[in-house]
């Protein structure tokens, strides 16, 4: 199962149906976020949102918040979340990495 991971630029219905799939897996107490939600996410400056998929289609998410403290920059891993069918194929471990490597382009230690 081969993987790709790339970073939201803009929100797509893809991407919207993708969250109302992938966010009831992750968490039954938060509903889905909103296409102006998804947006604000994939806008602001403090966040990237990575998409995982295989043969082509959105099987994960990670958000990769990052913050400024008084000793640097923080990057922090949020919402990580693997669709059912793609779980034990190696796609978190793919987010992840892209999220690391995300961080580190951005100067966070």
């Amino acid at each position: 199962m081969a993987v790709v991971v790339e970073k939201a630029e803009t929100v797509t219905d893809e991407i919207v149906a993708a969250f109302e799939v992938l966010i009831p897996q992750l968490s039954s107490s938060n509903p889905a976020p909103k296409r102006a939600e998804l947006e604000e996410i994939v806008q602001s400056s403090a966040t990237d949102l990575f998409l995982a998929r295989v043969d082509g289609r959105i099987v994960g998410s990670l958000t990769l918040a990052t913050f400024r403290i008084p000793t640097g920059l923080r990057a922090w891993i949020e919402d990580v979340v693997v669709d059912d069918s793609a779980r034990g194929h190696g796609v978190g471990a793919a987010l992840n990495i892209a999220a690391l490597e995300g961080a580190r382009r951005r100067g966070a230690v």
